[in-house]
Parts: C-alpha cells; structure tokens; sequence
C-alpha cells in the first residue's frame, strides 16, 4: 500500500486545475451537509429555547398537553392558587402564550407573545437594551426581530389592534420560526377577551416529581419538566423537517460522489495505456485498484478540509446575514461529514475500478 500512495498522489495532482476544480466541488457538497446539519442543531436548540432558560422546573398547562408551542393550552386562573398551596411549591406564576402575526412597515411577521406578571417568572431572561416590562401597554421585543424591521427602544408596535411602547430588547428568545414578543399577562387576558384564564402555571420547587404528583392528583392538569416539553417540540419539529432535511443531505452526497468519480475516471482514461502496460507486465489487480482508491481518497480528504473552510465561511455569512438563525455544529456532526467522506471516495471509486479491471493489456498494443 506505502507504494501505491505516491502513484496515486502523482496521478491525481498531474493536473493541478482539474484537482482543484473538483476539491471545491467536494467541498461545497462536504460544506452543504455541515450546514444543513448546523442549521438542525440551531433549530433544535432554538425551539426550546423558552422551556430551556426561563428558569422552571415544572410547566402545568391543560390536560392533553404536550407542546410548549404548539397546540395552545387554556386553564383558570384558580389553579394558580391550587398549586401555590402545595407546601413545597416555592413559586407558582401564571403565564400566557399565544401565535400572533403583526404588520411591520407592510411586511407580516408571526410572533409568539408571552404574557407574564411583572418581576414574576416567565419573562425574559436576558434584557439586553432597556428594561423588563412594568406596565399592561409595554413590551419587551426580541432583539434579532427588532433588528429586521428596524424597531427600537420607545418605538411603539400593534398587536392585535393594542398598541404597545418598546422598553426593551431580549437576546436568545427566538424559537425556530418567530421572534418572542413580552407584554403582560394582563394584556393578553384582554387581546384574547378571555379574562381569569392563563397557558401555563410556571412552578419552582426542589422536590419536582412529588410536587408534580400532587399536582395531578390536585387539579388533573398536564404537568412538564422542561426536558420533557423540548423533546416533545423537537419531535414535533423533525415530523416536519426531516424529511426535506434527508432529501437535501443526499442530494449533497451524491453530488460528492459523482464529482470525485468524474475526477478519478477522467484521469484513467487519460492514462488507461500505462494502466495497459502495466498490466501487461505482471503488476497485480488489487496493486492497481489500489491506484484508483486512492486517488479517490485524496481528493475526497482534499475536499474535506475545504468544505470545513467553506463552512465557516458559509455560516458566518448566514448568521451575519439572517442572525434569527442559529448554527450549532457538534463533534458527532464534523464526524458524520468525514464518514460521508469516506463513503463517496469508496462509492466513487466503484465505476473506475472496474474499467480498469476489465482492461485487457492487449487493447493498448492494438491502438
């Protein structure tokens, strides 16, 4: 094998123009898949975003519930005071959450609004400009969503006919398709005109699963750990998107494979006398398909390391360009990228292998 290596490596690098033509090719096929794998991670991070870093350790929302943004959940306000008199219950806030779509400058934007009490759990986490909200006519809008449509503190936005003043800008509370948008519970209490109702109840305590027992036996209302609401958003998620997702990772793939087997084949057929010659002279099969694997392999490991370089790149644009879109990329992913890899060096190397195993050696003495 040490022998064959630097032929392959003379082979494929003979034409330097060729080589680098198809090491980009590869790379953006290597590149697409690290970024649509980004992108799902991104996603997967961003749909639980809320259930993630509010600071609950249970959500009760309406009997049947299992999404915290999916199917809305509606329960009376008395519950709130039920679970408040579970002894180990240490805060039991109310919080209200509905789909909203606004008219910004012309342009519709779907919002999710979250109602909380004021200085109570359920708000935002991260006020990065201004303050939280103090009154039933201000709000708290995601920084990213006030970026795009050019909103800023003190300007004023119409939810649903009610007007609201910007007091301030919230950083890492988007989920995977809308900005959030705090106001009050109040407030939407009168959007919906449904008074002394709430989504969810917010608990905090220590003992979680005895206070979340307690609260079924209680009240008969679903009860979530914020793991559990994020596994189920995220499974909600992927009913969605993976099958495009798959679909655009193989289109990537093939892609790959195709233009490394182009490569490969281009470069046998210029050669395929010496490969004929060679043959006539006693070099053994398995020494030559070892040729044409690994020309393969080079220009699939060329191809890697620039699709990682055109990754960065790639994603640096897109969060500068798009910042309501997150890239997470994990070990497991990069890893997966370098498998692909290997698979279409292999795959590639199928159609030029076998030319070269049917040559007859005597076809090159013959012209």
């Amino acid at each position: 094998m040490r022998g064959a290596v630097p032929v392959a490596r003379r082979i494929i690098m003979a034409d330097h123009r060729r080589l680098a033509t198809s090491v980009l090719g590869v790379g953006a096929a290597i590149a697409l898949i690290l970024l649509l794998q980004g992108l799902w991670s991104g996603f997967r991070v961003q749909i639980s975003a809320y259930e993630d870093n509010v600071g609950a350790d249970l959500f009760v929302g309406e009997s049947g519930t299992r999404n915290f943004l999916g199917v809305p959940s509606v329960i009376r306000m008395d519950a709130v005071q039920a679970i408040r008199a579970i002894p180990t219950v240490d805060r039991a806030d109310p919080v209200a959450v509905r789909f909203a779509v606004l008219d910004l400058h012309g342009r519709m934007q779907s919002i999710f609004l979250i109602g909380s009490v004021p200085q109570a759990t359920g708000g935002p986490w991260d006020v990065v400009a201004g303050r939280a909200i103090r009154g039933d006519d201000e709000a708290v809008v995601d920084r990213t969503l006030a970026d795009q449509h050019g909103i800023g503190l003190g300007d004023r936005i119409t939810i649903m006919g009610r007007t609201f003043q910007v007091v301030g800008l919230s950083a890492g509370t988007r989920s995977w398709m809308a900005g959030f948008v705090f106001t009050s519970h109040r407030s939407i209490e009168l959007l919906v005109k449904m008074p002394g109702t709430t989504s969810y109840v917010l608990v905090r305590t220590r003992e979680p699963s005895a206070v979340a027992q307690s609260i079924r036996e209680r009240t008969g209302l679903a009860v979530l750990t914020p793991g559990d609401l994020g596994d189920n958003d995220r499974a909600l998620l992927a009913r969605i998107m993976n099958g495009p997702l798959s679909l655009m990772l193989l289109i990537a793939f093939i892609a790959g494979a195709l233009i490394i087997a182009l490569t490969v084949y281009s470069t046998i057929v210029e050669r395929i006398r010496e490969y004929g010659i060679a043959k006539a002279m006693g070099v053994r099969r398995a020494r030559l398909l070892r040729i044409v694997l690994g020309q393969s392999v080079i220009v699939a490991a060329l191809g890697t390391m620039a699709g990682y370089a055109i990754f960065r790149g790639t994603s640096w644009l897109v969060v500068s360009l798009r910042p309501q879109m997150w890239v997470r990329l994990s070990p497991g992913a990069v890893g997966g990228a370098v498998i692909a890899a290997g698979l279409m060096a292999i795959l590639a190397a199928a159609v030029p292998t076998r030319r070269v195993a049917r040559l007859d050696p005597a076809s090159v003495y013959r012209g």
